[in-house]
């Protein structure tokens, strides 16, 4: 007997024997962040030895002990360890090695109790369903920051036009710090913010070019206000917007 199995009705123990033997990595987190339950799936899928037993381990530092990039991953901005209703997102988790694998992942409160219930798969990988870390070769700290940067400069391209859009959502989209995103550029000699204005200023140029009205291009773009656009595109090409439309 077990914390989730002791004292139960024949048919919560059967749910939990049910829970156990899924070929889905499964995880059942407690109030406290600490593992109540983690299947033989999800054990194998995180580099243990089968039959391991994580009970009462911090599944915080279980499931990512750190950032892809290496640095440090507090337990506060854990969206898992804090889910208090049903959500799914895309995440890196840390096998007992130290290799960071994709992941999509979806949590759903167990209806009478203060646990979650935690699912997982690989984003990429043989057929199958979750395998063990040797399907998924390890990466170095050069890879890992490269395939980082790549990953938020596609972010950047597709998101710039939002006004909101800046370096905390894109360190939030990325499941980074937002010091480890300025790290990370700053590696490529530029910075996220730069970056942001820089596509911005780019997609305002095309749409002069066509004919577009200085302020359409300004807002059609991402920037607040016509001032502070007119400055920037100065800054970037040298000449003011409303140049750009001149024949």
């Amino acid at each position: 007997m077990d914390a989730l199995t002791d004292g139960m009705p024949h048919d919560a123990t059967l749910l939990s024997s049910v829970l156990r033997d899924a070929p889905l990595p499964l995880w059942v987190i407690d109030e406290h962040g600490r593992v109540e339950l983690a299947n033989d799936a999800a054990v194998r899928f995180l580099g243990h030895r089968p039959g391991t037993d994580l009970r009462g381990g911090k599944s915080h530092e279980l499931l990512h002990r750190h950032r892809p990039d290496g640095t440090p991953y507090p337990t506060h901005e854990c969206p898992i360890v804090h889910a208090k209703q049903p959500f799914a997102a895309s995440e890196w988790f840390v096998t007992r090695a130290g290799d960071v694998r994709p992941v999509r992942w979806s949590t759903r409160p167990l209806a009478g109790t203060d646990s979650v219930l935690l699912s997982f798969a690989a984003l990429s990988g043989p057929p199958g369903g979750a395998a063990g870390p040797a399907s998924a070769p390890r990466e170095t700290r050069a890879q890992t920051r490269a395939r980082l940067l790549a990953e938020m400069k596609r972010s950047i391209a597709a998101r710039m036009t939002d006004p909101t859009f800046s370096t905390m959502t894109l360190a939030a989209d990325t499941h980074l710090s937002v010091r480890s995103v300025q790290a990370i550029f700053a590696e490529a000699g530029t910075s996220p913010a730069a970056e942001i204005r820089r596509h911005r200023l780019e997609h305002a140029r095309v749409l002069l070019e066509q004919g577009e009205s200085v302020q359409w291009a300004c807002h059609s773009s991402g920037f607040h206000d016509a001032d502070s656009f007119a400055r920037a595109y100065r800054q970037q090409f040298g000449f003011a917007p409303s140049r750009t439309r001149e024949p």
